[in-house]
């Protein structure tokens, strides 16, 4: 089963609109070289929800299902 690594990288936010929000994205590795192969964003202000989300899952190897339904959640609620 090919498993990935998956790591989140906040980003500065220069907008003050948006002081309470929080950015980035998710870098996704697989085994085969040190850069990633895919990511995906993050923008949101439901800020304790998702550190509770990347607090689980982040610097985690994960199967294809798992990326899967975390990418789907990323969107879903992560996504403002």
């Amino acid at each position: 089963m090919k498993k990935y690594f998956i790591s989140f990288v906040e980003e500065f936010i220069f907008n003050k609109r948006y002081k309470n929000y929080v950015a980035g994205r998710v870098e996704v590795y697989d085994s085969k070289g040190p850069y990633d192969i895919d990511e995906f964003r993050f923008f949101t202000k439901r800020r304790e929800k998702f550190y509770r989300f990347r607090d689980k899952w982040d610097f985690k190897h994960v199967s294809k299902k798992q990326l899967s339904a975390i990418k789907g959640v990323v969107k879903r609620y992560f996504n403002e």
